[in-house]
């Protein structure tokens, strides 16, 4: 029985906890690493019964994301200090002894001087909106739907389908192709689909809101990053999918670069 986990759910809804998730990470975007990213994720999609709220042993953590026993504490205490989690010492029954920590996924805290959480919900847009260019508005609503929605859980998937009925467009939009090359390989599969493309916007957000010009260049990389880890997950075993998908975003960043430079050199 988890009922338990009620008295440390720090959220309403498993929405608004992807709300404050994707705020954490793109709040501390240039402090955490991969694995890090993939922590948080795990984390927020064992949070949904109880949204905010995981009762997970280190040992779970360290099988769902292939990693040592001492990188997996050394992430849980950097998500701590970066508070965006709080450990909940347990301690078992029968022996007595400490057991598995409650994992509680903290509200993002922008230092405003809102204070209800009724208010932080009505106001979670508004707040964003003054650090969002004019260009970027319309891929950042877009995402506030179908990335904030449901970037890490399964429960009640895409139910505005709001990118899908934007009938007016001609032409598919990026999260669209993004998705679409995920069903063509690997089925139905919107919790990859949300995954993936949660990974994919908090490696360009910060880099398009600051070049908003660069957009194309960055969804090109994407969409050519992602045909060829799903390519290689057919070929071979991936194990871990998100990472082999960051590693091959960055390398063609990489080479883009040494392009550029070559071009212009002297």
């Amino acid at each position: 029985m988890t009922n338990y986990l009620t008295a440390y759910q720090s959220f309403k809804t498993v929405q608004e906890m992807d709300i404050h998730v994707q705020k954490h990470i793109m709040e501390h975007n240039g402090e955490l690493n991969e694995t890090d990213r993939v922590a948080v994720t795990l984390l927020a999609r064992y949070a949904c019964k109880f949204p905010g709220a995981a009762h997970l042993k280190v040992e779970s953590i360290c099988k769902a994301i292939d990693k040592s026993e001492a990188t997996v504490r050394r992430t849980l205490r950097k998500l701590e200090k970066l508070a965006i989690i709080k450990k909940v010492p347990t301690i078992r029954k029968v022996s007595k002894g400490y057991g598995a920590n409650i994992i509680v996924i903290l509200p993002f805290d922008d230092h405003s001087s809102l204070t209800a959480r009724g208010e932080d919900a009505k106001l979670e847009i508004q707040r964003d909106e003054p650090i969002i260019s004019q260009k970027e508005t319309d891929i950042f609503l877009i995402s506030k739907k179908e990335l904030f929605h449901n970037t890490y859980s399964d429960d009640k998937v895409r139910s505005e389908n709001y990118v899908d009925n934007f009938s007016e467009k001609k032409e598919p939009t990026f999260y669209q192709q993004f998705k679409s090359a995920i069903f063509a390989t690997s089925g139905q599969d919107q919790q990859l689909v949300s995954r993936l493309y949660g990974v994919y916007r908090s490696l360009t957000y910060r880099s398009v809101q600051l070049f908003p010009q660069e957009q194309k260049f960055y969804e090109n990389t994407g969409y050519q990053a992602l045909t060829i880890s799903l390519h290689a997950m057919k070929k071979k075993k991936v194990r871990n999918l998100p990472g082999y998908f960051v590693g091959v975003f960055e390398k063609i960043c990489e080479r883009a670069l040494f392009e550029f430079y070559l071009e212009h050199e002297e």
